[in-house]
């Protein structure tokens, strides 16, 4: 078995210290769109979020959909329960690794594009940091991009500072770039990149 078949023949689960990085099922939807119904989470994307539990069971199965087809890797971050025995903890962000173009098999032809979000009652707790830190830790190892880039809208300061702090360097602004789903403007996203080799 390949390396990538290895990846994509089970969803690859992540430990660190205080999280549990797992697949998202469609039983997470209620827990998933409470952190994206918190308009502090959806204030510098470029959609404003699932509008109801339903529309995110959707989202997720959209999720399972693309990881079978080799085109996301999209991880549930929850809080390390203090037993093994306890039960699954509820999702609190995500964390999205996805080609920039085609499927895995491509990289690292391509690079890989970095996205996630976090509970506000999570922020500032270094959760994120911890959480990023695991995916790109699994990213090289498994996955071997020799570029991964994040797409950060302006003005989020606190997102820009993570990507640094993670070994990121702003590579310039990408003007009108992306068009937000729901007012049609059109955003200024500042590139963000990091090379692996």
């Amino acid at each position: 078995m390949s390396r990538l078949d290895a990846v994509f023949s089970a969803f690859p689960a992540l430990r660190t210290e205080r999280l549990v990085m797992r697949r998202i099922e469609e039983k997470d939807a209620a827990d998933v769109f409470a952190f994206y119904a918190d308009p502090l989470v959806t204030r510098y994307l470029d959609w404003f979020g699932p509008s109801t539990v339903d529309e995110t069971q959707a989202l997720i199965g959209s999720w399972q959909q693309a990881f079978a087809e080799r085109r996301l890797l999209p991880w549930g971050i929850g809080l390390r329960p203090e037993s093994e025995e306890a039960a699954v903890p509820p999702v609190i962000g995500t964390v999205m690794l996805m080609p920039a173009r085609g499927t895995f098999d491509d990289i690292p032809r391509f690079p890989l594009t970095l996205g996630y979000d976090l509970h506000p009652s999570c922020w500032n707790r270094g959760v994120m940091y911890e959480a990023l830190q695991a995916a790109l830790a699994f990213s090289r190892t498994y996955l071997r991009p020799h570029r991964i880039q994040a797409e950060v809208r302006e003005g989020n300061a606190a997102s820009l500072r993570l990507l640094q702090k993670l070994g990121f360097e702003q590579e310039g602004v990408l003007r009108q770039y992306a068009m937000h789903e729901v007012t049609q403007e059109y955003l200024d996203m500042v590139m963000m990149a990091l090379l692996t080799k």
